[in-house]
């Protein structure tokens, strides 16, 4: 069995016997790299899939091996406030671009002394979700385009305060990309919010509070509360990049690691790598006294950093 290898440090190959188990894939991997704790992706890079490491003694021809090529990713420690890296002077924001992958239909809470209902206003999963819902908020409304727009057209005539070693690239840089519809526009912006959703009653689509009016954030807060039990958020530690500049073969785990490849290389356009065809795949905690059960390998990864359990189990469809 031939297998091919890429990772951050170069390419390579290696042969095993028709009898070698994934654990021996695993091994001459490690051994190969030099990496002790990592990741496994294959298939085509439109729709890479992370490979299964629960069954490390199974043969590895069973999970279609040979001839592939395999995509290793670090599991490095991460500097888990990513806040360190955004306030450095020189330090290189990179733009990540993904997909938000679930989306809550109906979150709300109710609110008898107001006679109503505070709901969240899910906005569309795109990078423009912020403009989208910060517009929406305002009193007069403001479409994105003309929102990004603004903040372009404001950063330009404020160079001075925005320079290149608070935006990380040069202002014109900045500019040009965060008029993109397709951008983030960079960490500056977005380092705490990598998705934004308006709150509102529904009776009225009330946007605007006085800001001593505590009993809406009392109820803010709940609506929070609901939606961190649905898991309703970003984890960008959790983000398995790639790197969009052509001829690089980086790829990393976490928006830290992303940050240091921008800091150390200059390249600022990394990609999320998204399991396209596991997604589906229903696993149950096997650690005694946890009832979880999640679909698609996101959502097990969000279970092993919030609880530190690594152990799961397939649930077969009947």
């Amino acid at each position: 069995m031939k297998v091919r290898y890429k990772w951050p440090g170069g390419t390579g190959i290696i042969t095993l016997g028709d009898d070698a188990t994934l654990g021996d894939v695993v091994r001459e991997l490690a051994s190969k790299t030099s990496l002790s704790n990592f990741g496994i992706k294959f298939g085509p890079p439109t729709a890479m899939k992370t490979l299964d490491m629960s069954g490390l003694d199974q043969l590895a021809k069973k999970f279609g091996l040979h001839g592939e090529t395999l995509t290793i990713v670090p599991y490095e420690a991460h500097l888990s406030p990513t806040k360190q890296f955004a306030g450095e002077v020189g330090i290189l924001e990179p733009e990540i671009h993904r997909r938000q992958t679930m989306v809550p239909q109906d979150v709300h809470v109710p609110w008898e002394v107001r006679d109503g209902t505070l709901l969240l206003r899910v906005m569309p999963s795109d990078n423009s979700c912020l403009f989208t819902a910060f517009g929406g908020v305002l009193p007069q409304p403001v479409l994105p385009s003309k929102l990004r727009q603004m903040m372009s057209d404001y950063i330009q005539e404020h160079v001075d305060v925005y320079s290149e070693a608070i935006l990380g690239v040069p202002p014109d840089q900045y500019c040009r990309g965060i008029v993109d519809p397709d951008r983030w526009g960079g960490a500056f912006s977005y380092s705490e919010y990598p998705h934004t959703d308006p709150m509102l009653p529904i009776e009225m689509d009330r946007t605007v509070w006085p800001i001593e009016d505590e009993e809406v954030l009392i109820k803010a807060q709940e609506l929070v509360g609901k939606l961190h039990g649905a898991h309703y958020y970003t984890n960008m530690d959790g983000l398995v990049l790639k790197c969009d500049i052509a001829d690089c073969a980086w790829i990393g785990l976490g928006q830290a690691e992303g940050q240091r490849h921008a800091a150390e290389t200059g390249h600022a356009q990394l990609s999320e790598i998204v399991d396209k065809q596991t997604d589906a795949v229903l696993r149950k905690c096997n650690i005694p006294g946890c009832d979880f059960m999640g679909q698609g390998d996101v959502a097990a990864t969000r279970h092993s950093q919030d609880t530190g359990h690594e152990s799961y189990s397939v649930i077969e469809d009947w």
